[in-house]
Order: structure tokens, then sequence, then C-alpha cells
């Protein structure tokens, strides 16, 4: 028995603007460059600068190979379309299962990098700035008590979740991503004309080495791989071809040169030595130095309109990241819903989005917050990032290998690498691996095989079920769904 398709609901409104703009607060520069200077601390002879380019251009064979798919196959969650039809259903339905429950894992990631990165320096900094020395305290409270840290992280996740609804959704997405670009230059300029401009000057010289090689995968981890914003919404975009276009490339350029002016920025001004030796030992001044923005904050503490308009853009950072895992997930449970995989309902379009998909996705993220954030079953960024490696770019890429032979190869490639190589340096290195590996090892170790197993458990079901209606789900993979 087969079933009539239904047309999906989602309306063709994305300009290649909104979807430049949605790409590039996906890879978001200022906001993922956080980490990798914060690991550099344990990779002393990598050259930031060559880290970056080679960062940058790794991850090229994979925004060509994702931009020739979403042209070919414009459907929501292109990815997920593309590899069920052509690897077959069973390999799509782990795959697209596999992804969600990682974005639903990696919520919380997001709500501690906004904790950690923004929320927490940001009062610190507002507090030293205007003399308010409650809210230093506060600050230093929400870090240390697990309830502050979990209610700042549940009021994160509200206002990511009504941010993503339908009406609010892409406007957002636009403003403060121009919000976020603000603050990228304002830490720029503060860095190189602010009162902190100490330490070693920045030297050409920048050795290509084991090192280097390594802190660029954790760029490519960190931000660069994440260029597939544009899949997920495929079949919401006007004019495909110029769209997508803009939509990768574009963005991979902007990116690649902010990230380039950012690490200038800081190298030119207080010195890579003096970064690095900040994070590492602290400072006298009461904000936690524990990536870019506190630097910023201390090179403008004397101007506190400036700290306070400087914390305001840089909500933005991982308020986008979150955003997007919110909408990209409910788009993977749409899809599926549209292939009878999961339940109809989940693909139920209300006021232009799949509603109930979008409840659903915030009820999973709340459940995985409050294990990783209150009872503190934390995951490693190892992992985390490697979870989107495997089932997302290295799977697509693997699939595109009979359409896109030579960019395939080279995508695969790209990714294996970059899992191998931060894999490797992990082990030989005890404290970049220390550092990278860092959260609960156990809990770890159990998010590694949970994603593909709800993927299989959730095929399994799905077969059974839908063959009682008497239904081959195997035949939806047959033929692309309609828009």
């Amino acid at each position: 028995m087969y079933f009539a398709r239904k047309t999906s609901g989602l309306l063709k409104e994305l300009s290649s603007f909104d979807v430049f703009m949605l790409n590039l607060s996906f890879m978001g520069a200022i906001a993922g460059i956080s980490y990798p200077l914060y690991v550099a601390s344990t990779l002393p002879k990598a050259s930031w600068l060559i880290a970056t380019v080679l960062g940058s251009i790794m991850v090229l064979p994979l925004i060509v190979n994702y931009y020739l798919i979403s042209i070919k196959y414009n459907r929501t969650s292109a990815d997920y379309v593309f590899v069920s039809r052509k690897l077959g259903g069973f390999i799509g339905t782990v795959m697209a299962m596999a992804l969600y429950t990682s974005f639903a894992m990696g919520f919380p990631v997001l709500s501690m990098l906004e904790i950690i990165y923004v929320i927490v320096p940001g009062l610190q900094a507002i507090g030293a700035s205007f003399h308010i020395p409650y809210l230093i305290n506060l600050a230093n409270d929400i870090l240390s008590t697990n309830l502050y840290l979990f209610v700042t992280a549940l009021l994160f996740s509200s206002l990511s979740f009504i941010l993503s609804l339908r009406r609010l959704y892409f406007k957002s997405i636009n403003y403060l991503t121009i919000m976020e670009i603000i603050s990228t230059i304002i830490i720029i300029f503060s860095l190189i004309f602010g009162k902190l401009n100490v330490g070693d000057k920045v030297t050409f010289i920048h050795p290509f080495n084991l090192q280097s090689v390594v802190l660029a995968q954790i760029f490519i981890l960190s931000y660069f791989a994440f260029i597939n914003a544009p899949a997920y919404y495929a079949g919401e975009v006007k004019k495909t071809k110029k769209t997508m276009f803009y939509g990768y490339f574009g963005a991979w350029i902007a990116t690649f040169l902010m990230s380039v002016f950012i690490i200038l920025s800081i190298e030119l001004s207080i010195g890579k030595a003096y970064f690095l030796e900040v994070e590492t030992q602290g400072w006298n001044l009461p904000i936690l130095p524990n990536s870019i923005l506190p630097f910023a904050f201390a090179s403008v503490l004397n101007i506190p309109i400036l700290v306070l308009i400087l914390f305001i853009t840089s909500i933005s950072w991982y308020l986008l990241y979150a955003m997007q895992n919110f909408t990209m997930s409910t788009r993977l449970l749409f899809s599926l819903s549209f292939d009878r995989i999961l339940p109809d309902f989940l693909s139920n379009v209300k006021g232009g989005m799949p509603a109930n998909a979008t409840i659903i996705s915030f009820i999973v993220s709340l459940f995985f917050s409050f294990i990783e954030i209150y009872l503190g079953f934390s995951i490693s960024f190892a992992v985390d990032g490697l979870w989107f490696i495997i089932w997302s770019y290295l799977l697509v890429s693997i699939a595109s290998i009979k359409e896109n032979k030579v960019i395939a190869i080279l995508s695969s490639i790209s990714m294996i690498f970059t899992a191998f190589i931060t894999i490797y340096y992990g082990l030989i290195n005890p404290s970049f691996g220390t550092l990278i590996f860092a959260g609960n090892t156990s809990f770890d170790l159990l998010t590694i095989i949970i994603p593909p197993i709800v993927g299989v458990i959730t095929y399994v079901i799905s077969k059974s079920y839908r063959k009682k209606q008497k239904i081959n789900i195997d035949m939806n993979f047959k033929e692309i769904p309609p828009e």
C-alpha cells in the first residue's frame, strides 16, 4: 500500500540575505573562536593565523559538496533527504535521529558556553565598570552554584525557544547576527585602541608545525565545519542556486575574514603571550579571563557605556547557535514525520512552522539541560564536535561519492583527518587531551552510542508499526518528497 504525499505547508520565502545570515550566524566566528583560543594554551607552538587559514581551507570541499546537494535536493533537511535516498531509509533514519539526539544533548553545552563565556564575565565587567559589587557576586554565584547555573540556563533556553517561533525566528536571526557583527567590531577596536594594549607584538614568523595543524582541527570542530544551515531550510528558499551560493560561500568568506581580523587584533595589541599567560594564570581584575571577550571588557573598563553595549551585543553569540539548534532539530522531526518514520502530528504546520515538532524539541532540550547542568553529567567538547563530524558531515560526504566523486572524496578525507588528528593528539598530549575531553567520562562514553541506538530503534519500531497499516516505508525513500 502507498500513501499520497501532501505538500509540506512550509513557505518558500527566504532570500539570499536571509540564508547568508543564517549560515553566518551558524558558523559564528567571534563565538566559535573563543574555545580554540582557550585550548591554545596547551598548544604553545601553534600559529593561530596558520591554524585559522588551514581550518577554513580544509572545509571548502565540504562546503562545495553541501552546495551541490542543496541546489539539487532543495527540500527541508536536504542532507537527510539526500542520504536516505542514496543509502536507504535505514541509514537515513539512523543519521537523522542520531543528529536529532546530538542536537538535544548538545543544547546544554551551548547554554554553558553562553553562561561561562558571555553572561558571567559580562556581569563581572559591568559590576567593575559601574562599581556595582552585587553584579560581580551574582556572576560568581551563578558559576559556583548548580541551582543558579541551571536557572540561568533555563532562562536562556526559554528565550531561545521564544525567538525560534515562526513569527520571530528569521527576523531575530538577522537582527541578532547584526548584533554579533557589532560585537566583533567593538572587540577588535577595543583590543587595538583600548588601555590593555600591552604585551608582545605580533611576529610575522608563523611556524607550520603539528600543533598548528591540531589547532586547525579545533577551529573546524568549534565553528568552521558548521556550514550546513542552508540545507535545513532548502525547501523554504527562493531562487535556489543564487540563494545557496551566497548562503554557503558568502558566509564562509565573511567568517574567514572575521576570524583573521580577530586573530590579528589580539596579536597586534595585547599579544599572544600575554593572552595565554592571563588565560592560564589569571589577572588582578574581577573578570573571568576565559575567552577574548573579557580582554575586550578590560580594554574599555573605563568607558562604562561601551562595556554595557558590548555585553548586550555579545549575548547574541550562543543564542544564535541555540536558536539554530532548535529549528534544525524541528526540521529533522518534520522530515522524518513527512516520510512516515515518526508520527504524523510532527509534520503539522501552523503559522508557517512545524509547531508540534518545535514544542517537542524544547521539552527534550530541557530534559538534557537538567541532566547535564543540574546533575552535572557534562559532555566534553571533543565528543560534542565529533558527533556532528561523524553523523552529519562524514556520512553526507560518503553518500555523495557517486554524484560528486572528487569533491565528496576530498570532503570525506578532510572530515576523517579532523576526527583522527583530534583523537590522536588528545591521546599523546595529556594536557590537550584532558582539556578537550573534560567532562563526565561515563556519560561521554554513553553519549557516543546513544544517538545511533536511538536511530536504529526508531526505524525498527516505525517499520513494524507502518507494516500493520500495510504501508511499506522503504518505498518512501524511492522518491523525493515534495515541498
